[in-house]
């Protein structure tokens, strides 16, 4: 079944990045805007959630209704707070200012979860902290005072993309890889023990020399991996594909655009995939009838 895309959102300046459905709308990124909009399905209205947002790429919301995104241009996970404030988090890893965070996810306990890559685009400002020698998945957590802490999750990444976890969260699926900057890319996946902690990882799944891998991800209640990926450069062309839990491709299905960058269910019944794009726009289709899996609170 060829999957139908329909623009719902744009054209904005740059891409449209972060994605994610807040049990009442999609919110969405237009990175180089520095807005995150809002997009009602049931009546099709947009309007903005936060301006000024510091180059905010990926967006996550939590099972509390909580907003974070992932600051590119600032270097650090912002907590959007409901009165229209923002609070930072912690951007220090081992005393060390962390690089340019892209994807971002909550689990079911409050855990902020982030890919923290090098950017092709630089942050803001003069250059003052360097870069990590790494690119690693990375994870916050708050203390009992509140106080936010950074840990490293996965220490054999060079250039994570995009994160995704299970519907158990038992296993975190990675996109990683650049290949705007050179690298093979692969869709990832790591066992995580009761605290959270990584196993060794397992290569679900390796693209070409030169083809784009994944930048996005969403889990369907079939715990299949929805993935974004694909330029016109090179390879079989901008895609969203399917993938089984075990790294099996299912389905390809070609995007009408280029750079697919992430993607979420959302609306009613949580049956429409949302997906932000290289051109600026938002778009959404029927996913041939899978359902999504959500976090937030007051989802279907």
């Amino acid at each position: 079944m060829t999957w139908s895309f329909d623009c719902v959102a744009g054209p904005y300046k740059g891409i449209t990045g972060g994605v994610a459905w807040n049990g009442e709308w999609i919110l969405f990124s237009a990175v180089q805007e520095e807005r995150i909009l809002r997009y009602d399905p049931a009546t099709g209205a947009v309007d903005d959630f936060r301006r000024y947002t510091g180059r905010t790429n990926g967006i996550a919301t939590a099972a509390s209704g909580e907003v974070f995104g992932a600051q590119e241009g600032g270097r650090r996970v912002i907590h959007f707070k409901a009165d229209g404030s923002t609070a930072p988090t912690c951007d220090l890893l081992d005393g060390k200012h962390h690089n340019q965070p892209t994807d971002i996810i909550v689990d079911k306990q409050g855990r902020v979860w982030f890919t923290d890559p090098h950017n092709p685009v630089a942050p803001y400002g003069p250059p003052v902290y360097p870069f990590l020698e790494h690119g690693s998945v990375l994870r916050l957590q708050r203390g009992p005072n509140g106080a936010w802490t950074l840990n490293r999750i996965t220490a054999d990444t060079k250039e994570p993309r995009a994160l995704l976890l299970s519907a158990d969260e038992k296993n975190l699926f990675v996109g990683e890889g650049n290949a705007e900057m050179g690298g093979r890319c692969q869709l990832r996946a790591y066992a995580l023990d009761a605290n959270g902690t990584a196993g060794a990882c397992k290569v679900l799944y390796e693209f070409g020399e030169g083809e784009r891998g994944i930048e996005g991800m969403a889990l369907d209640s079939e715990g299949h991996v929805i993935a974004c990926g694909g330029w016109k450069k090179s390879g079989s062309g901008p895609a969203i594909f399917v993938f089984a839990p075990t790294g099996e491709l299912l389905e390809s299905h070609g995007a009408p655009f280029d750079l697919p960058m992430r993607c979420a269910f959302g609306g009613r019944d949580m049956v429409t995939l949302f997906v932000t794009s290289g051109d600026g726009r938002l778009y959404r289709c029927d996913a041939g009838g899978r359902r999504g899996v959500s976090r937030s609170a007051g989802a279907a």
